[in-house]
């Protein structure tokens, strides 16, 4: 029987990041949530005393909280800092990706979308980022059934151990539904490859074996997988649980989850070799590392070696293994290292030598005491068997951890680290670059936001790049992902593709948010003048063309903007409007300078004296202009001493006035004419006592021939008296009398009447 085990099963990155975190804090560490779904691993980190807990209150204060891998929601984040928990993050970096897209396109004011097992703790976690409620989707009805809105923008994202294709399918009726979309495939890449190669083996196999929990998401979806496929699938979480085998099966396949332990999986394949009556071949991640145990039977009908251990087996076809150049042989023996190099036992008939040019990487300095006896190390063959020296196969190290650095380098470009290269030329639809050993491709679309006419101008300049997903070809199975949509990301041999856009994209979108929280409506803020029109000037505002309109620069008239502002000059503005959905942000400038009525209370106090035109005259007084573009009032009132009805009869448009400021009320200027002009005053007359006395004579005998003319009294009634005063008089003098009685003596005429003359001498006269 062949034992062939997927070549991805076991431990993830991001579970064997979290499981170390834990085993080294020890009885330091409290663990928010089950760290794994394995009961083996959870029962020998708590005999470690790792503690877990499920609310961050519970967590003590002399311990380490552990994140676990699956991620938390934005919430616990804050509760840990509100406790002042010392916390040791281990959200895998594909998760926290996740995490970084719900929270910026929420910001947006996307509605999200999370495709994912409801109630997974990933999901749960994830929905903690979205300002708003997230819609869960698990399976295809949920996908026909959810409520749209056409006037809302979506924003997908998917848990990184959900099935491949069930996510194909709700993802294509998601975009029937929604109008605006934007999809996002965070289906981490070795659950995608997993998958894959459990769906593989499983067509292979008589048997698979599924190694995990059944509480592990990724796991019950690989037992889901080789179920469909092969029948004879049997789940096992740990060596108890395995399955009796029978004897005429030719193929077994072994298969495990992202929370498997390596060492779980080594104990069923020894177990398996072991306990049944059939050959036990292999299969490891490469086939260079191929180790294979035959039973043949030779040429002569001899009988069939011995069966041996699986140890046993796999040490014989280490050393039975062909040496070929490229080749690599994990954890060879150090024997010996001196000035010359290393010497190594690989497990061939030969020893294996370590020029010392190729021991280390350029800038690190050979140092043999570095290298003692038994010491282990990776090498690979430079030199072939046939060209061996005496001193053994040549091997290199440096070649090792020269790949090895780059495959560290890859790694953290596959979890979507940004990087940079240098352009190596243009082709046809792109860019190629070199990084390390493999060939690195920008499609056009992807250099830039926006169309690239001339691909030549980029070669020899750098880009900040980021790994994508190519966009399937016309005719291949599976859904069609736009690069910058795609979050899933796969190495295709030695080729990556890239994009640059997707983080200008991502730096625009953060600029954008900041921007619209920095524009507050009545902030003043610096601005760089651009460009003019004729309809104003577009201010630059952090990066931001904002429009400061031309009837927002002056109180004053002016034709042009650029009478008031200099181009590529800073001034302060301040925001009147901020439209962030049509983008559009207006400024004022004359908002904070002086109305020119406060100009013009300062330069002309009240009491100060101004000569200027008519510009407007109504019945109610003139308008006249005191300084540029301000006018003040002469009210009719103010225009004379003497009663003026109508200020037109005085005054027409382009008249020059002088006039006193006597009144500023806010914006409003009152002048006058009259107070520059000092009131009439009668002439004092002095007359001689004959030209006195002769004029009231003249006086009485007046007054007498009224009397003469009056008309006839009304018998009985009363006489009528009217008395005149006339201006500047005395109050008591008599102008005239008139009286209705027609019985009237003289002695009535002037009776009560003061004939008396002035005071002094005249008396006696």
């Amino acid at each position: 029987m062949e034992i062939i085990v997927a070549p991805s099963a076991g431990f993830c990155f991001g579970v064997s990041n979290a499981v170390a975190i834990a085993e080294k804090l020890g009885d330091k560490a409290c663990v928010l949530g089950k760290l794994i779904h394995n009961a083996n691993v959870l029962g020998r980190l708590s005999d470690m005393g790792v503690m877990t807990v499920n609310d961050v209150a519970d967590c003590p204060k002399d311990r380490t909280l552990v994140i676990r891998s699956h991620g938390v929601s934005k919430s616990v984040y804050k509760a840990i800092d509100q406790l002042g928990l010392t916390y040791c993050d281990a959200t895998c970096p594909f998760v926290a990706k996740i995490h970084e897209i719900i929270e910026n396109y929420s910001n947006l004011g996307h509605k999200i979308i999370i495709i994912g097992d409801k109630g997974h703790p990933e999901v749960v976690g994830s929905a903690g980022w979205a300002s708003q409620e997230c819609t869960i989707i698990s399976s295809e009805d949920d996908a026909w059934t959810f409520e749209v809105k056409d006037s809302c923008d979506y924003c997908v994202v998917v848990q990184t151990t959900f099935d491949a294709a069930l996510y194909n399918k709700i993802i294509k009726i998601i975009k029937r539904r929604c109008k605006s979309v934007v999809i996002n495939r965070t289906i981490c890449y070795t659950t995608t490859e997993r998958q894959k190669q459990t769906a593989q083996l499983a067509e292979q196999c008589d048997i698979m074996l599924v190694l995990g929990s059944a509480e592990s998401s990724n796991t019950s979806k690989l037992y889901a997988i080789a179920k469909q496929i092969c029948p004879s699938t049997y789940l096992v979480e740990n060596i108890d649980g395995l399955p009796l085998v029978a004897n005429n099966i030719t193929r077994l396949g072994i298969t495990a989850g992202a929370s498997t332990p390596k060492g779980l999986i080594e104990e069923v394949k020894l177990l398996m070799s072991e306990t049944q009556e059939t050959k036990a071949v292999i299969e490891e991640v490469t086939a260079e590392q191929t180790a294979v145990a035959s039973d043949a039977v030779d040429s002569k009908g001899a009988q069939a070696p011995k069966k041996q251990s699986f140890a046993e087996m796999l040490a014989d076809s280490k050393k039975s293994a062909e040496v070929k150049l490229n080749k690599l042989f994990r954890n060879c023996t150090v024997i010996s290292a001196n000035e010359d190099g290393i010497y190594i036992s690989f497990g061939g008939k030969k020893d294996g030598f370590i020029d010392k040019k190729d021991a280390e990487v350029d800038g690190v300095e050979y140092v043999p005491a570095n290298y003692k006896y038994g010491d282990k190390l990776d090498a690979i063959v430079i030199e072939n068997n046939n060209k061996a020296q005496k001193s053994g196969i040549a091997f290199s190290k440096k070649l090792v951890d020269i790949r090895r650095k780059e495959q560290e380098e890859c790694e953290k470009i596959v979890r979507g680290s940004e990087f940079k290269v240098t352009v190596a030329e243009a082709v046809k639809g792109g860019l190629t670059a070199k990084l390390g050993p493999y060939t690195v491709f920008i499609p056009a679309s992807q250099i830039k936001i926006g169309y690239v006419n001339d691909l030549d101008k980029y070669v020899g300049k750098q880009l900040r790049l980021r790994m994508i997903q190519a966009k399937k070809k016309a005719g291949e199975e599976g859904e069609e992902q736009l690069p910058a949509e795609s979050a899933e990301i796969k190495i295709s041999g030695k080729r990556i593709v890239a994009s640059q856009r997707i983080i200008l994209e991502e730096e625009r979108a953060k600029k954008e948010e900041e921007l619209w929280q920095f524009m507050e409506v009545g902030k003043i803020v610096p601005g760089k003048v651009k460009r003019f029109a004729e309809f104003g000037a577009f201010v630059s505002v952090h990066g931001f063309d904002c429009l400061a309109h031309i009837s927002d620069l002056s109180y004053y008239k002016i034709e042009r903007p650029d009478e008031i502002l200099e181009k590529d000059k800073t001034y302060d503005f301040v925001i009147l409007r901020a439209d962030r959905e049509s983008g559009k942000v207006s400024l004022g400038y004359k908002q904070l300078q002086k109305k020119p009525y406060e100009i013009a209370a300062e330069k002309f106090p009240v009491g100060s004296v101004i000569t200027g035109p008519v510009r407007s005259v109504f019945n109610y007084g003139a308008f006249i202009l005191i300084d540029r573009d301000v006018d003040g009032l002469l009210p009719v009132a103010e225009i004379a001493h003497t009663y003026t009805k109508d200020a037109t009869s005085v005054y027409k448009v382009g008249d020059e006035v002088t006039a006193q400021i006597i009144k500023f009320d806010d914006n409003k200027i009152t002048l006058s004419v009259k107070a520059l002009t000092p009131a009439d005053v009668e002439e004092e007359i002095q007359i001689s006592d004959e030209e006195y006395k002769e004029a009231k004579e003249k006086r009485v005998a007046r007054n007498a021939a009224k009397f003469d003319r009056s008309a006839a009294p009304v018998v009985g009634a009363a006489p009528k008296k009217k008395k005149t005063v006339r201006e500047n008089s005395d109050a008591d003098s008599v102008s005239s009398w008139t009286s209705d009685a027609s019985g009237a003596t003289f002695g009535d005429l002037f009776k009560g009447l003061n004939l008396d003359f002035d005071e002094g001498e005249n008396q006696d006269k």
